[in-house]
């Protein structure tokens, strides 16, 4: 027995968060099925399950039901309030009006989602009035850095955390020299009130890992989870301070358009850098250039895409780490770049702020310099004190 009313229960588990999917399927003649869902959980990691509990009373869940085994759960992003309320209403035609295409499986995949997962009925459990669905994802994929929808107390919203991090493709020890950033990296971009973003060297490229702040560019581009080469422009601190071997790859990698700078042009680069303690980009154009080639080569894997990025960064050239920043001139800031040095002395990571579309002083530029430095240098003070205590 309970003390309590089911508008009383519904309240207070109201006032937990959930996140939004909508639940496809295909029908007999491949129509698009959907129901909204609040109740999508992970199960098991091995084997791989989710799950998630519709009522018994659902039509919408009694024609994905029937429909077969397969069904797609579709996580959706912050801008998809519109496909949450549009499914959770209407019965029938659930994604008219909007894009969706079929997975290898049939099953429907609706766009700009956070994340897709193609799923096979594992079980279904009773759970109460609803039921308790568990499937075993088949494939899977995500847009890491895209906010998602969230439902509480009877609205929608979303939520935007102080830093973002990627979870794979680097190892358990940078991962967790990255935990020992991210409050770093917080501060300082509250503090500039502009975007800061840390990357590490994975394989032959740069890997954005964390992020934290938004842009406030003339072109907003998610950089989390971006991939970019190791080449000149780019890259300048990793080869810089990351000892000879780096800096003879990075070199190596100078591109035929570079600009009109050859390795040499570069070597003084490279030693401006280290003079300094950090690289910078001018350049409004340039900077635009490389962020819509470097979006378009992570989001299609393609190798002329990934061509394109290397020409369009090798056209940057000299537009990074000019000689001289003057306190009294005005630069179309672009991003500046500082080292981070893990407990072994090795260069971990880097620190990056972005700058904004409008012209900034010289002195402002060396400003944030100065700021830029001295959170590097705490974060390598952390993880020098995280290293001697494993």
């Amino acid at each position: 027995m309970h003390d309590f009313d089911t508008n009383t229960f519904r309240q207070v588990l109201g006032s937990f968060p959930t996140g939004v999917v909508v639940i496809t399927a295909a029908g007999e003649e491949g129509e698009a099925l959907a129901m909204t869902v609040g109740t999508f959980v992970s199960v098991s990691l091995d084997p791989p399950l989710v799950g998630f509990l519709p009522s018994k009373t659902s039509s919408s869940w009694d024609a994905i039901r029937q429909s077969g085994k397969r069904f797609g759960v579709n996580i959706l992003c912050n801008t998809q309030e519109d496909v949450c309320r549009a499914v959770a209403r209407r019965k029938k035609d659930k994604l008219e009006g909007f894009d969706w295409s079929p997975t290898e499986h049939g099953t429907p995949k609706l766009s700009d989602r956070i994340a897709f997962l193609d799923c096979e009925t594992e079980n279904i459990y009773d759970g109460g009035d609803h039921d308790i669905v568990v499937g075993r994802v088949l494939s899977l994929e995500s847009v890491p850095s895209t906010l998602p929808l969230l439902f509480f107390r009877g609205g929608y919203g979303s939520f935007r955390p102080g830093s973002m991090a990627v979870e794979a493709g680097i190892s358990g020890k940078r991962l967790a020299e990255l935990d020992c950033l991210r409050p770093h990296i917080e501060r300082l971009s509250s503090h500039l009130s502009l975007e800061v973003t840390a990357m590490c060297r994975v394989d032959e490229d740069l890997l954005t890992v964390a992020s934290a702040g938004g842009s406030n560019r003339s072109v907003r581009v998610p950089r989390i989870g971006r991939r970019v080469p190791f080449m000149p422009p780019i890259g300048g601190v990793f080869a810089a301070f990351g000892g000879p071997e780096a800096e003879s790859e990075w070199l190596r990698n100078v591109h035929e358009e570079a600009g009109g700078a050859d390795r040499e042009t570069f070597a003084e680069v490279l030693q401006r850098v280290r003079d300094s303690g950090y690289a910078f980009g001018f350049g409004h154009e340039a900077g635009k250039a490389i962020e819509v080639a470097s979006l378009a080569a992570n989001e299609t894997e393609a190798p002329e895409q990934r061509r394109r990025l290397n020409r369009v960064i090798a056209e940057a050239g000299l537009s990074f780490n000019t000689a001289k920043i003057e306190r009294e001139e005005e630069y179309e800031f672009h991003s500046m770049t500082a080292p981070v040095f893990d407990a072994d002395g090795a260069c971990a990571f880097s620190l990056t702020v972005w700058g904004s579309k409008a012209a900034v002083r010289g002195a402002d530029v060396l400003a944030v310099a100065d700021k830029l430095t001295r959170t590097a240098e705490s974060c390598t003070a952390d993880l020098q004190r995280a290293g001697r205590k494993l």
